[in-house]
């Protein structure tokens, strides 16, 4: 089956919010540093769970906290960016969308994760 055939009227194509492409570039950097969420929550003045949100894609970043965070990373915020955009390039290759805001169709949100897991466990 094609991956962008609907199937009772829904997209099985996947989705992935650029917000959490972004989240897990930081993920990323931040166990490369050795650094927990609760590091970064504690810089950024936030509570644990709440930095968690910021990483996971479920809340947007401001400008400001990726700055604070790339900081803390000690890297450039651009490079946070292309580390996201290149996750961005490989998920739109596998036919996965990747829209600036969070989509609410769940099943498509979900296939589209699973495809970034993967993708995220090759490198």
């Amino acid at each position: 089956m094609n991956n962008n055939q609907p199937v009772n009227g829904m997209s099985t194509q996947g989705v992935v919010p650029y917000n959490t492409l972004v989240g897990k570039s930081i993920e990323k950097l931040r166990t490369q540093a050795g650094l927990t969420q609760a590091d970064l929550a504690a810089a950024l003045e936030l509570g644990q769970s709440a930095y968690s949100k910021l990483e996971s894609g479920q809340t947007a970043m401001t400008l400001a906290q990726l700055r604070l965070i790339a900081s803390k990373l000690k890297c450039e915020p651009h490079k946070i960016l292309q580390s996201a955009d290149a996750l961005a390039l490989q998920l739109e290759k596998s036919g996965v969308e990747v829209p600036a805001k969070k989509d609410e169709n769940k099943a498509a949100l979900l296939i589209g994760l699973g495809l970034l897991l993967a993708l995220m466990s090759k490198s």
